[in-house]
């Protein structure tokens, strides 16, 4: 039997980055998002709140809670294949799979960053990070490639 072990703190940035949103927010649990009356409330908030820092560029805490959870959840989406590619791309190609695997985690990052804490709208920050794919796809292409060499050995 295969046995993994994760580090303590895996996952802690995304958990603190929603943790904080939900908060400020009062998202309350089980929600996993803000509703539209929750934005409104929210934006309106931020309005009086923040009157003198440029409300232009202050997005609502509400807002911020949805992309941190959307953000969250792409990683969730992504995160299993990803860390079994690079585990079976490892097995034939380890430093490879190792450079990759660690672009994948700083290009995640810099997608929740750009997710969050950008002042564009829709979410469009995320697009900061999106060369995750490569470094995703790289893995997954490598995990093929080696599984193939092995076959044909």
């Amino acid at each position: 039997m295969v046995s993994i072990t994760l580090p303590d703190n895996y996952g802690f940035a995304h958990g603190v980055v929603v943790g904080n949103y939900r908060k400020a927010c009062g998202i309350k649990y089980p929600h996993t998002y803000a509703s539209q009356e929750e934005c409104k409330k929210s934006r309106q908030k931020s309005k009086i709140k923040f009157q003198l820092l440029l409300n232009c560029l202050i997005q609502p805490a509400a807002y911020k809670f949805n992309c941190a959870q959307r953000a969250h959840a792409n990683f969730l989406e992504n995160a299993p294949q990803t860390m079994l590619m690079a585990l079976v791309a490892g097995l034939r190609f380890p430093q490879t799979a190792a450079v990759l695997t660690a672009s994948w985690v700083v290009l995640r990052l810099l997608f929740l960053h750009g997710y969050v804490m950008s002042d564009k709208p829709d979410g469009n920050g995320r697009y900061r990070g999106i060369l995750f794919w490569l470094a995703q796809g790289g893995l997954w292409g490598l995990s093929v490639f080696g599984v193939a060499l092995n076959l044909g050995s």
